[in-house]
């Protein structure tokens, strides 16, 4: 007669032995591409991280393409109407830039201007470089993913809008008047996205602390840009340029 089999006691240990790793083995060139992810990911997991602000874009380009449709319906009309409606369809690109880069700084706060003060402080550094992740795969890693996350803010829409500008050409020859339109905006969004991404990036590894990094990037869009805007009209236009919303982005178009 055999007896009924005993459970293992709780907190048995079961000693399996070494097992070598059979997983698939990346080259070290490719730790970018999981810092890249992982920055996705956690800008993603919060609303107002990076949803909000992608919220604000697309309710731009909303807008936007609202207004150019309804132009479009009355270029037909005559006198001064026809007049505003050719205008509000040839300056509604230029202008909705500048809200998509306002939403854009907005974007930075929360995604860019903490990054790597915030890794410092929760101590993200030693599991980035506890193995042999070189300071250049983070760096790239948090560009390209800082990078695709603004380029969805501020230069995806715009984009849109271009290729919506073309479809309401009254006829071919005014389309092939306006395809530059499209390497222009590519060119603004490429600008408006390495503005936005490297910048504050830049601020946010000056300072350990997140807090101060995140007031000296503000400071510097709010401030500063505010002054070179006004001396770029007194002094030289050059000076525009650190005018990071207006000036250095609108300026190719």
């Amino acid at each position: 007669m055999t007896e009924p089999d005993v459970p293992a006691p709780t907190g048995t240990i079961h000693d399996l032995g070494y097992r070598r790793y059979e997983g698939a083995r990346r080259s070290d060139r490719s730790r970018w591409r999981v810092i890249a992810r992982h920055q996705v990911a956690i800008a993603w997991k919060t609303w107002w991280r990076f949803r909000a602000p992608l919220g604000l874009a697309i309710i731009a380009m909303s807008i936007t393409a609202g207004m150019m449709m309804f132009a479009s319906e009355r270029k037909s009309s005559l006198g001064r109407a026809q007049i505003f409606a050719q205008r509000l369809i040839d300056t509604a690109l230029p202008e909705a830039i500048i809200w998509f880069c306002r939403v854009g700084f907005l974007a930075s706060l929360t995604l860019g201007a903490t990054i790597v003060a915030s890794d410092i402080q929760s101590g993200a550094f030693t599991f980035y470089f506890a193995r042999s992740t070189r300071p250049r795969h983070y760096v790239i890693g948090k560009l390209v993913g800082l990078g695709a996350l603004t380029a969805l803010i501020v230069a995806a829409g715009p984009l849109v809008l271009a290729g919506l500008r073309l479809g309401v050409a009254d006829n071919t020859d005014e389309l092939v008047e306006l395809l530059p339109v499209i390497p222009k905006t590519l060119a603004v969004g490429g600008l408006a996205t390495l503005a936005y991404c490297a910048v504050p990036l830049g601020f946010s590894a000056l300072l350990p602390n997140r807090r101060h990094a995140l007031a000296l990037w503000a400071s510097y869009y709010l401030i500063f840009g505010a002054m070179a805007y006004a001396l770029a009209h007194v002094a030289s236009p050059a000076i525009g340029a650190l005018d990071l919303p207006v000036d250095a982005t609108t300026a190719l178009l």
